[in-house]
């Protein structure tokens, strides 16, 4: 089995789906974390504020000991 990533746009895509179809070519769909985080209007807040934060340097750090207390 052999993996092949192919990028474009939605029509792009769909063409491309409807061939691998027609010649009996299985195939899955994948989304990225980031892209599936952007997805939705909550995650989108939290992840850019997240990211914001780190720009910010409001970050704080955590030892290994104290990470499930």
């Amino acid at each position: 089995m052999a993996t092949l990533i192919i990028e474009g746009d939605n029509d792009q895509i769909a063409t491309v789906k409807a061939f691998l179809k027609s010649v009996g070519i299985n195939f899955r769909t994948e989304q990225d974390a980031t892209e599936y985080l952007l997805s939705n209007s909550s995650n989108k807040t939290e992840l850019l504020d997240s990211i914001k934060e780190a720009r910010d340097n409001n970050t704080r750090k955590i030892g290994l000991d104290d990470i499930w207390k």
